[in-house]
C-alpha cells in the first residue's frame, strides 16, 4: 500500500533538486560519490510511504526499495543504475574522469527517475503502472 507522506513529498519536490545541484558543483570523484549517497538516501526515505520494511544497512534497504519501485513502475533500468550506486566508490577511485562523468550522468538520471516515480506514486497513492495504465 502506498501512502501519502508530506515530508517525503517536500523532500522530493524541494530539497532533493537543490542537494543534487550542490553535489554537481564538486570534482568528478565527489560527484559520483555524492550522487550515489543521495540515491541511497532518497530510496531509504521512501521506505514507509511505499510500504516497504527497511531494517538493516542503508544499501540493502535501498536495494529493497528499488526493487519495490521497479515492481510498481516496470522501470527495470533502475536496477542497472543501482549497480553504479553500489560500485561508486570503486569507480571514483579507479576510473578515468571521462568514465566517471558518464556514470555520474547515469546516476543523475537514476535520481531523477526515482524522484519523479516516487513523488507521483505518493501523491496519487497508487502504483505508477496503475496511474498510467501500463501493463505488467
Amino acid at each position: 500500500m502506498i501512502r501519502r507522506d508530506e515530508a517525503l513529498i517536500k523532500y522530493l519536490r524541494d530539497e532533493l533538486p537543490s542537494r543534487v545541484s550542490d553535489v554537481l558543483s564538486g570534482d568528478c570523484s565527489s560527484v559520483i560519490n555524492g550522487l550515489a549517497k543521495l540515491c541511497i538516501e532518497t530510496l531509504n526515505k521512501s521506505c514507509n510511504a511505499l510500504g516497504i520494511e527497511c531494517v538493516g544497512d542503508e544499501v540493502s534497504n535501498a536495494w529493497r526499495v528499488l526493487e519495490g519501485i521497479i515492481g510498481l513502475s516496470n522501470e527495470f533500468v533502475l536496477a542497472r543504475y543501482m549497480a553504479i550506486v553500489v560500485s561508486s566508490e570503486f569507480i571514483a577511485s579507479r576510473a578515468s574522469p571521462v568514465i566517471i562523468d558518464m556514470l555520474s550522468r547515469d546516476l543523475l538520471t537514476c535520481i531523477e527517475k526515482i524522484r519523479v516515480l516516487v513523488l507521483k506514486m505518493v501523491e496519487v497513492g497508487k502504483p505508477w503502472r496503475e496511474t498510467y495504465g501500463l501493463s505488467d
